[in-house]
């Protein structure tokens, strides 16, 4: 007997796809079998080269499951979750077995926080982190097991943070593989004001007025080349990365315990949560995974950038050992939510209700 109406199993879903995702790729697909809910990975929209063994695809969908899980909550529901449930099948990341606990629905605060949450990449962000607000973001994280948040405590080790950030930045623009990744997922074509339903609106980008040309630019393999015999790349890694972070109040890094798969997973579901925290503490956040993500090893790159890649990995341990570092939260104030916000697929493109 089902005990999940459609309506429910609609709202659920709705909550799942407004997780966050690289790029707002949004690798997301879905399919009910009764009360059970199988997420599965879209091959179509995720294995690409920052994708290697769905680093991303996975910290993605654990963000839409713990949505879900929270949503749902907040209505009653609960969810048995096993994750990985076949495990030649790469491409099935979990199933949820869905049930109705009797009672009233439990408070859950981080509920309403969904529809609020996005990505701010303006700057200068004011205003300090409190240790009470840092308290409460650590111990969203650690409320998936072995996830937890480091933040650094010295001027040296944000020092520190912000170079290999800038770093593995600097390595996006430097590379013709990792460049041309990036500047696929830009929607150029809906212009500098328009919203669109998947991939990066430029208005979402945060580039100031008179660089957009310059930077529309960029996405030409040739011009990219060209401009970085310029030294282009290290002046976008300090502009992209270095000079917000560095004029930012807060930054912490999403700490897992190995590069297992269940565990990026996990910590796509630790992520949601400190976000969804933090967007109830009105606080401003912008994740930076490059550094976690070509830290783990799993990235190819050409030979001649192979060394700088080879750096990061060990710079990020050192930092926050022991454990991966995975995902830079740059955290702060601002007094209104950025005009361009990425949008989202229709519910239906996500798989079928039943």
């Amino acid at each position: 007997m089902r005990t999940v109406d459609r309506h429910t199993k609609e709202g659920i879903l709705r909550a799942g796809i407004a997780a966050p995702s690289a790029d707002n790729s949004q690798p997301w697909c879905f399919a009910w079998q009764g009360d059970d809910l199988d997420l599965r990975i879209d091959a179509s929209r995720s294995g690409h080269v920052s994708d290697t063994r769905y680093v991303l695809s996975d910290l993605a969908a654990g963000a839409c499951l713990e949505n879900m899980v929270i949503h749902a909550r907040s209505l009653g529901y609960a969810a048995d979750l096993q994750p990985f449930p076949q495990p030649d099948d790469e491409l099935w990341v979990a199933r949820m077995r869905w049930r109705h606990d009797p009672g009233p629905p439990p408070v859950e605060p981080l509920a309403r926080a969904i529809a609020q949450r996005h990505t701010d990449r303006r700057f200068p962000w004011s205003g300090s982190i409190d240790a009470d607000a840092q308290a409460r973001l650590n111990a969203q994280a650690q409320l998936i097991p072995g996830q937890r948040l480091w933040w650094p405590q010295t001027p040296h080790a944000r020092k520190a943070a912000l170079d290999v950030i800038r770093q593995a930045e600097t390595l996006r623009f430097r590379s013709p593989t990792l460049h041309a990744e990036l500047f696929s997922s830009i929607r150029f074509a809906v212009g500098w004001h328009a919203a669109c339903e998947e991939g990066l609106a430029p208005t979402t980008l945060a580039v100031e007025p008179p660089l957009r040309p310059v930077f529309q630019a960029l996405r030409r393999p040739a011009m990219m080349s060209m401009f970085n015999r310029l030294g282009a790349a290290t002046v976008l890694g300090w502009r992209s990365a270095w000079l917000p972070i560095r004029l930012s109040p807060g930054l912490c890094l999403l700490v897992i315990p190995s590069t297992a798969r269940s565990d990026v997973l996990a910590a796509g579901r630790a992520l949601q949560r400190v976000w969804l925290q933090a967007t109830l503490d009105g606080l401003s956040v912008q994740p930076y995974a490059a550094a976690g993500v070509l830290g783990l090893g799993f990235v190819a790159v050409e030979p001649a950038l192979q060394q700088s890649l080879s750096r990061v990995g060990p710079t990020l341990r050192n930092l926050c050992a022991p454990g991966y570092g995975l995902v830079f939260l740059r955290l702060g104030h601002t007094r209104s939510a950025p005009r361009g916000r990425s949008g989202r697929r229709t519910l239906e493109s996500f798989g079928a209700l039943q």
